[in-house]
């Protein structure tokens, strides 16, 4: 849920309303300002997440339809020239949030499904190598999924937020054997779970509105290092290891600036980053150099417009980085895999333009 509440806060700002030289930096920091843009063909259009595992590269999003009243789910698949659509089993308003690949025939996608507005319920699909089918979701009265993460076993996890026992709150659901198992102790009091990392059965990671929350195996416990009133929203997080976590998301004050977080496998510690009107959505390691998209907010008289923005990891902290050609609109995901670094997201090239489903990658 959180992409795509990020990308129509985009939307919203787009239509009403330090540069790194090459000297002296390491071949992560030189890559990420090489990217070249991969067109998608689709528009009007938005990507909430893209993910890369040997070989097989996927976005998802939604197309827009109905004047932006409805959406159909979107995925597309990489072929190594260009992006593909894949055939659909949705044809309501619904929306993909979040995509995890762990093969060719091996790909799960989440989201919302919307046929009945009032009541959205959780989506999941899965990618068999030759098609998308739906897999019934959690029986729950309403709700929706934001984050997907496929463990080391192979077991898929879902997070996201859904009505259990009456009451709304933040949840995780762990897919093994053709169930669902709700993994919510500990969740109770929380609204919603924006992105999942999962380690092994007994150690996962999960960033919500707001505050970050530990699973041991049986229950999740929030952790003081991030404050749980809302003041910082975890949108993003990557794993190099047990005690090496790198957490995206942003930190509301006057302005909202960008929010970045370390894991030593002790605690959490705040990491330096531009203090610039922005936010984080996501974030990757390329050679485990974390690199964090997202967007940057301009004011030209009474409007604010959203532009593409990257941060990366050099020393002790996060500098801008030159950004995907790209003249107006957000970056929502980010991938490493097989020597490129993608990401993804929308643009348009006024601020009156319609926007188009978005990627790019950096070797």
């Amino acid at each position: 849920m959180r992409r795509l509440a990020a990308v129509l806060g985009v939307v919203a700002c787009v239509f009403t309303g330090s540069s790194i030289t090459a000297e002296a930096q390491p071949a992560a920091v030189q890559a990420a300002s090489q990217w070249t843009v991969t067109p998608t063909g689709r528009q009007p259009a938005n990507l909430d997440d893209i993910d890369s595992r040997a070989g097989e590269t996927w976005a998802v999003g939604g197309d827009q339809v109905d004047g932006f009243q409805d959406q159909r789910p979107l995925a597309l698949r990489w072929d190594g020239k260009r992006w593909k659509a894949t055939a659909q089993p949705v044809d309501t308003n619904a929306t993909l949030q979040s995509v995890a690949v762990a093969g060719a025939k091996n790909v799960w996608a989440v989201g919302e499904d919307r046929a009945d507005p009032a009541t959205p319920k959780p989506l999941v699909m899965h990618w068999n190598g030759t098609r998308w089918r739906v897999v019934p979701g959690p029986s729950v009265p309403t709700g929706s999924f934001g984050s997907v993460a496929i463990g080391p076993n192979g077991a898929v996890w879902a997070a996201g937020w859904a009505n259990v026992g009456g009451q709304e709150h933040a949840v995780v659901y762990r897919y093994s054997g053709g169930s669902w198992q709700p993994l919510t102790t500990g969740l109770e009091g929380s609204i919603n779970g924006n992105t999942l990392a999962v380690i092994s059965a007994k150690d996962a990671w999960l960033g919500l509105n707001g505050g970050l929350a530990h699973f041991d195996g049986k229950r999740w416990t929030l952790v003081d290092d991030v404050p749980a009133d809302g003041s910082q929203i975890p949108t993003g997080i990557a794993v190099a290891g047990p005690k090496n976590i790198w957490l995206v998301g942003v930190e509301h004050v006057a302005q909202d600036r960008p929010l970045v977080l370390h894991y030593d496998g002790v605690s959490w510690t705040r990491v330096p980053a531009p203090t610039g009107w922005s936010q984080l959505y996501d974030v990757a390691l390329r050679d485990n150099r974390p690199i964090a998209v997202g967007e940057r907010f301009e004011e030209s008289g009474n409007r604010v417009f959203a532009k593409p923005y990257v941060l990366e990891y050099r020393g002790s902290k996060f500098v801008e980085a030159p950004s995907p050609d790209a003249a107006y609109g957000t970056l929502t995901g980010a991938a490493a895999a097989d020597g490129r670094l993608w990401t993804a997201g929308l643009t348009s090239t006024t601020p009156d333009a319609e926007f188009s489903a978005f990627t790019a990658f950096a070797r």
